[in-house]
């Protein structure tokens, strides 16, 4: 029997679980390149790369404050407080919040997708991810990917001005599932996020140690420790 195999629910984390190559915001980016892709031509190229590396440490500063779990501030909110002493067009900060939303989103990887494909034969499926920028080119992702079907419930975090782990983003994914708490395990990358958030509201949990992060001793223990996703298809 697989551990897998005495729920009948998964929720799922995204970024590090089953997307990948996301949050490209080093300083060595194209951002300006990107603007120009969505028909930008108003800003010069170091005018785009200052404000949108403004935004993310901004928005990284308030990521790792516990103040702001249950209101974390949008990616808009952050441009027109940034812009609003240059006074920059509306529809420029549009703009800049699409260069941004494009740098965030990942891919899903064929074999991924195939593995939750497998799941869901045997699963009920949901996501709770944090993300910053609003939903559409993630649901565009997992379109392409042909699996956003396989879910039941989609929360993303900037839908409800929360990160994870406040518990309000589970309560809300476990809403769509007609199961004790015992039934459902949730799966992502995150022990102070992913695991510590699943814990707190009674679920299950496990931790993909992808051996980039730092152990919390603080937060309760996974059930089961994996490497990788597709270890859960494992007996």
């Amino acid at each position: 029997m697989r551990f897998i195999d005495q729920f009948t629910v998964m929720l799922l984390d995204l970024h590090g679980t089953f997307m990948f190559r996301g949050d490209r915001f080093s300083e060595t980016e194209n951002f300006a390149r990107t603007y120009r892709e969505l028909g930008g031509r108003a800003l010069g190229d170091e005018e785009i790369r200052r404000l949108v590396l403004e935004v993310c440490a901004t928005m990284e500063q308030a990521y790792a404050d516990p103040r702001y779990n249950e209101h974390f501030p949008s990616v808009w909110h952050c441009l027109e407080h940034i812009t609003r002493p240059q006074g920059l067009p509306e529809r420029e900060v549009g703009l800049l919040e699409c260069v941004i939303a494009r740098h965030e989103v990942g891919v899903i990887p064929n074999a991924y997708a195939a593995v939750l494909r497998e799941l869901a034969q045997t699963h009920k499926l949901g996501i709770v991810s944090n993300i910053w920028s609003t939903r559409d080119l993630y649901v565009q992702e997992l379109e392409r990917a042909g699996i956003c079907d396989l879910f039941d419930i989609l929360v993303f975090s900037s839908d409800y001005g929360k990160i994870k782990p406040s518990p309000s983003l589970f309560i809300k994914a476990l809403e769509a599932f007609a199961v004790d708490r015992s039934q459902i395990v949730f799966v992502g990358d995150s022990l102070t996020r992913d695991i510590a958030g699943a814990k707190a509201v009674g679920l299950s949990a496990v931790w993909i140690d992808t051996g980039t992060g730092t152990v919390d001793e603080s937060v309760p223990s996974p059930d089961l420790v994996i490497q990788d996703l597709r270890e859960l298809l494992e007996g």
